[in-house]
């Protein structure tokens, strides 16, 4: 996956998340946190300042906070997305 398709990907989550409405995690107290959270990351990254990967990739772990959130529904996504980030943070040392 190149930088792009990660972002589609986090755009897709974050239009998916939008539709949810309150929950809580472990950042976040409410999935509109979370929403505001995750738009201020692909802008960063839209602008390359790659800073925010480790955040993302918290949240994007395996029963973090995309899964508290939005759960079986966005298990694939969640799971690919994490799969990207979590290659970037290993292999790239962001």
């Amino acid at each position: 996956m190149n930088k792009r398709d990660l972002l589609i990907e986090l755009k897709k989550a974050q239009w998916i998340a939008s539709h949810y409405k309150g929950g809580y995690s472990d950042h976040f107290l409410d999935v509109s946190d979370f929403v505001i959270a995750l738009r201020k990351a692909i802008v960063m990254l839209e602008a390359g300042d790659d800073s925010c990967i480790k955040d993302l990739w918290l949240w994007f772990s395996p029963t973090a906070d995309w899964d508290d959130f939005v759960g079986k529904e966005g298990l694939e996504l969640g799971d690919s997305i994490y799969k990207e980030l979590d290659r970037i943070v290993n292999e790239e040392e962001i």
